[in-house]
């Protein structure tokens, strides 16, 4: 059995490119095993399902609230309401159902391993993702997109912190969560919330970014809706450019400019068009002052 395991959730979203890219620099890596979390419209035959040891479904609520009102009674829906239009009501809730269903239904397999790895689809890998410790209780989250909190795309962490780690349902419904006020409330601030009031921050570990989020053409997404395609792909789409660019970043200032060109070359040829973009674009607005 392995040591690891990788679980996906949400949306299946990011395409072939971006799975052949987690188990290159992940599932393969660490000889994980890997799980899959979605809604049952989604369950279908493709490269992550047939890879899959594990495969749970959830029903394709219409509205996810309906999900909170069967398993909840307390705070959560004056929860999400204060955090309309900043990604929690509109794109949290879902995602915070599906890690309540995890430690529901399926934290006794979770124990059975040393470390989780606990993702989305639509990761792209550029780099192989770090290892933990036994020796140590880690909680590893790539450095950035923290907007105010901290990032919830991506989380590693040693399973005896599952319980706390997956039980942010709990945190919504409780009488703490609408105590810790925030002029912006939203899916990041949610987690640095959990983690605070859980005592789970003390181990927490900020790796450099080597992935970013991606989506293809026709991709559905409940919040940011990917505008930057990757040329020389036929339908690659980045999501956040910001993420992009620190990843390709860390990958040159590991490997250097010629190795890294030679891992990626047209995502390297990518981020340089899009630095001198940037570039241009300050300079030419500096001496038109």
């Amino acid at each position: 059995m392995s040591n690891y395991l990788v679980i996906l959730a949400g949306s299946p979203r990011g395409g072939i490119k971006t799975w052949k890219s987690l188990f290159k620099y992940v599932v393969d890596y660490l000889e994980a095993d890997l799980a899959v979390l979605t809604t049952d419209n989604f369950i279908g035959k493709n490269l992550l399902f047939e890879k899959a040891k594990y495969i749970w479904s959830v029903k394709n609520f219409e509205d996810f609230s309906e999900y909170y009102r069967g398993e909840f009674s307390g705070n959560w829906e004056n929860y999400f309401l204060s955090g309309k239009n900043t990604g929690l009501y509109e794109s949290g809730m879902i995602h915070f159902a599906f890690k309540d269903i995890v430690l529901k239904k399926y934290i006794e397999i979770i124990k059975k391993y040393d470390f989780i790895i606990y993702s989305r689809f639509d990761q792209m890998y550029i780099d192989y993702h770090p290892k933990l410790s036994k020796n140590q209780i880690q909680i590893l989250i790539p450095e950035g997109e923290d907007y105010f909190g901290l990032c919830d795309r991506h989380v590693a962490f040693n399973s005896e912190l599952a319980e706390d780690i997956f039980n942010i349902c709990g945190y919504i419904d409780s009488d703490q969560s609408l105590g810790n006020k925030s002029k912006y409330l939203n899916c990041e601030v949610t987690l640095l919330n959990q983690f605070k009031i859980f005592d789970l921050n003390k181990y927490v570990l900020r790796t450099k970014r080597l992935q970013f989020t991606t989506a293809i053409k026709n991709d559905k997404t409940n919040w940011r809706v990917p505008k930057y395609k990757i040329f020389l792909t036929n339908d690659l789409l980045i999501k956040y450019p910001d993420e992009f660019l620190n990843s390709l970043k860390n990958l040159i200032r590991k490997n250097g400019i010629p190795r890294a060109f030679i891992k990626h070359p047209i995502l390297f040829l990518y981020f340089s068009y899009l630095v001198a973009r940037e570039y241009l674009g300050k300079y030419i607005k500096n001496t038109s002052l």
